[in-house]
């Protein structure tokens, strides 16, 4: 069955990589929330996707500057604009920047979580959060990234972490499907336009080789249902509303 993933949770309903994001993509059928971590000034993991806090706070400088006490004083709803019924533009004010273990010990029973490391020197957090929460063996956790050397690092710490090679747009899959099966990881992700028009030969590579392949952004429903015919484990998505009725019931 292949999956639905929640970019950044339900990212086109609420301000990605916080709470509400989250609960709205379990709300609307997500299989799984994705979401990106970083390391702060203190060592802790802030859960946002960019480098510094100018694009999706009210705040601005480098993550790796700020301690969590001071990322937790920015408002992570205060960048985010959609239309409301009238179809006039409102902000989701008041939201903060969570942390991976606030996700992890909230993170609902049967929903998989998809870590996407954003800068290696996080791997070793990553794996110990992780830990913590004793969700390795549940089959519900995969940590990716597009830093090889940072899903390496997972690994050495720890075997029982499922971990995921995030490729670049236009990147060769199967070269990595190679270097996944070599390096024993469960899979890589590439982006769907790389899948090409009939996705169904790298597929069967892939369950050749004995990995997953899953894929990022997905929004469109008639593809949706063509990856999930092919056998693709899993697609990640803005809108997971629309995929849960695109694929039907979970």
């Amino acid at each position: 069955m292949t999956i639905v993933v929640a970019h950044r949770g339900a990212s086109a309903q609420a301000p990605e990589n916080t709470m509400e994001a989250f609960r709205l993509g379990v709300e609307a059928g997500a299989d799984a929330i994705e979401l990106d971590v970083h390391l702060t000034a203190d060592g802790q993991l802030a859960v946002i996707h960019d480098d510094s806090l100018d694009r999706t706070t009210d705040r601005t400088g480098p993550v790796a500057d700020r301690t969590m006490n001071e990322i937790r004083e920015a408002d992570a709803g205060a960048m985010f604009v959609r239309p409301n019924d009238s179809g006039f533009p409102f902000a989701d004010r008041g939201l903060t920047v969570p942390t991976l273990p606030e996700v992890l010990g909230w993170l609902p029973d049967g929903i998989g979580l998809v870590v996407e490391i954003k800068a290696r020197a996080a791997a070793g957090a990553v794996v110990a959060a992780v830990r913590d929460h004793d969700v390795r063996a549940s089959g519900r956790l995969v940590v990716i990234s597009f830093d090889e050397h940072a899903i390496e690092r997972v690994r050495e710490l720890d075997r029982e972490i499922k971990t995921g090679y995030l490729l670049v747009p236009t990147q060769p899959v199967e070269p990595a499907l190679v270097w996944a099966t070599e390096h024993g990881h469960t899979g890589v992700f590439p982006w769907e336009g790389d899948l090409g028009l009939d996705p169904l030969p790298l597929m069967a590579q892939a369950r050749a080789y004995g990995r997953e392949i899953g894929c990022y952004v997905v929004n469109d429903p008639e593809r949706m249902q063509q990856l999930a015919a092919c056998g693709l484990w899993g697609f990640v998505t803005d809108v997971p509303d629309v995929a849960r009725q695109a694929l039907g019931p979970a």
